[in-house]
């Protein structure tokens, strides 16, 4: 097999995987494969193009990765409808190659990929969630709306795209849940486990303008005089009347209501953070979410740190040109 047009580093684990490892050429030459094509990604996308190609990346590059930058490269083989097998194999391909830079080489003082679990085979979909583009026509919808159900209904698209909440914890928000000065709300999801959500500009700016309607509002029962977003009826809207109206949105928006939902909306929130590089875990503490079938330890962040990635968030200044790094598409 030729060296050219490799750094040095790669082809010192292409003759590991050779020489000591006695793997097959054909599994080494995909190995090489996948890891120029990372290298390529990392350059494009999380280097910013510093360099002219892929063969320029150094060791001192690959020092500075993070496991949520090999999140990004899985991402983005799905995105581009690599299947299942062939994402589990060419992240094994850069399992090895980062087990090799720090554990057989020691030129790494640590692996990134190292808390990522091996990924299962499965015929399971990826969740749907819009493009930036999509966020921006559904977020526009009731923006600039004056009247009291395009106002309420502003600041429910709001939170749901740039908080993540369920459907269900938007429907179950109290007014008295909302420290504003401190843009911080009290969230009550699955089992009545309590969490803290965050606002960041946008939201905070929709919620405001709700606020000031909402103030005006008496609700038709006492049980609902704390109910932060009130239906025509004058009753705490409910879950089902959230979801018919994101379909309603979606419509006015140009886009699929069959293929999306209101929990599209989450998803979206999830993968606009996850994108743009804010930790896994930090997006797990954000959206209250612990997967049953995963034996990852839940670790929990301080309420400051996870503050500080919700504001981020691009949809929080609507400058979708700013999150470039979400938009793989080319």
């Amino acid at each position: 097999m030729e060296n050219k047009n490799i750094p040095v580093y790669l082809d010192d684990f292409k003759n590991y995987l050779i020489a000591i490892r006695n793997l097959s050429e054909l599994y080494v030459k995909k190995s090489m494969i996948t890891i120029m094509q990372f290298l390529d990604f990392a350059n494009i996308h999380i280097f910013h193009n510093k360099y002219s190609s892929a063969e320029e990346v150094t060791l001192n590059d690959l020092r500075t990765l993070q496991t949520s930058d090999i999140y990004s490269f899985m991402f983005f083989l799905a995105e581009n409808n690599y299947k299942t097998n062939s994402r589990i194999t060419k992240t094994e391909h850069i399992r090895c190659f980062f087990d090799f830079l720090s554990r057989i080489k020691k030129t790494l003082f640590k692996e990134p990929i190292k808390p990522i679990k091996r990924e299962k085979k499965s015929n399971q979909k990826l969740p749907n969630y819009l493009s930036l583009e999509e966020s921006k026509k559904l977020i526009s919808v009731y923006l600039n709306s004056e009247n009291e159900a395009g106002i309420r209904n502003n600041a429910i698209l709001n939170i749901l795209l740039n908080c993540g909440l369920r459907v269900s914890e938007v429907s179950n928000l109290n007014i008295s849940d909302f420290k504003l000065d401190e843009n911080k709300f009290i969230i009550y999801g699955k089992g009545d486990k309590e969490r803290t959500g965050y606002l960041n500009a946008a939201a905070k700016k929709a919620l405001e303008k709700y606020l000031e309607v909402r103030e005006k509002i008496i609700p038709k029962s006492k049980k609902d005089k704390d109910a932060l977003f009130i239906n025509q009826r004058g009753e705490r809207i409910k879950s089902r009347g959230i979801e018919l109206m994101v379909k309603k949105s979606y419509d006015k928006a140009g886009l699929n209501s069959k293929k999306y939902g209101v929990h599209t909306l989450r998803h979206t929130c999830a993968t606009i953070l996850y994108r743009i590089g804010v930790d896994i875990k930090i997006i797990q503490e954000i959206l209250g979410h612990v997967q049953v079938d995963t034996t990852e330890i839940y670790t929990h962040l301080f309420d400051k740190d996870v503050m500080a990635e919700m504001l981020k968030h691009p949809l929080s200044k609507f400058m979708m040109s700013d999150a470039m790094s979400f938009a793989l598409e080319h």
